[in-house]
């Protein structure tokens, strides 16, 4: 019984865990955001379009913190390289199909990617998850929604007491609904978006990072080759 119950040896390889984490994380992060309090009304390909982009994020931004007190920045290097790969293999087997490969939208892309860690070094939690969230799935900001609010709610004040609109005020009830759930999605979001990163981190705890130390070498000496 014992050689039967004996778990099963932890993956160490770089390559397959951050294989494995790139589709795990960016489905988790599809699944989440199509939940209906979030209200992300956009067609299939671009949620999955947004959340592979979202996940190679949360997977370079948590490699980052879990490697800071033992490898140097240029000593990650090979990490990023492998992040690279299994990001433009789950990009093209994604997209191909419709005419997408990561050659051709590489910089867009990374644009992308940059404009995430921008937005969580600019500002504190939870206005850096708001905005993380509003970028992705392309909605308002939460101020910008909640002005809305506002207007919506002075207005429907000024119609119900005149005749000669009242018809107005279904669709303006409907619409101060709308923004109220909205802005409860970005709750849920300043909630969901951290969790995202603790889970990506437990996923990208294993890697062996002697391993990744000397693929940054081995990358180092023929990048040095090439310049020869």
């Amino acid at each position: 019984m014992g050689f039967f119950s004996k778990k099963p040896k932890e993956q160490t390889d770089p390559s397959l865990i951050i294989q494995n984490c790139l589709k795990e994380v960016s489905n988790r992060i599809m699944s989440s955001l199509e939940e209906q309090g979030y209200h992300w009304h956009k067609p299939w390909g671009v949620k999955k379009f947004e959340s592979l982009i979202l996940a190679k994020f949360f997977m370079d931004y948590s490699f980052k913190g879990l490697s800071e007190d033992n490898l140097k920045d240029d000593e990650r290097e090979g990490y990023y390289d492998l992040s690279k790969a299994s990001f433009s293999k789950a990009f093209n087997d994604s997209f191909s199909e419709v005419g997408m490969n990561y050659d051709d939208l590489s910089e867009k892309l990374d644009e992308k990617i940059n404009k995430y860690f921008d937005l969580r070094r600019e500002s504190r939690p939870p206005l850096c998850w708001h905005n993380i969230y509003s970028t992705a799935t392309g909605s308002k900001t939460l101020e910008k929604i909640k002005e809305d609010l506002r207007d919506k709610k002075e207005g429907l004040e000024v119609i119900r007491g005149n005749e000669h609109f009242k018809q107005m005020v279904p669709e303006y009830e409907k619409r101060i609904k709308m923004l109220n759930d909205k802005i409860i999605s970005f709750e849920s979001a300043e909630m969901m978006l951290p969790h995202m990163v603790r889970f990506t981190k437990n996923k990208l705890k294993n890697i062996n990072l002697k391993k990744i130390k000397a693929l940054s070498k081995k990358l180092a000496k023929k990048d040095k080759g090439k310049k020869k």
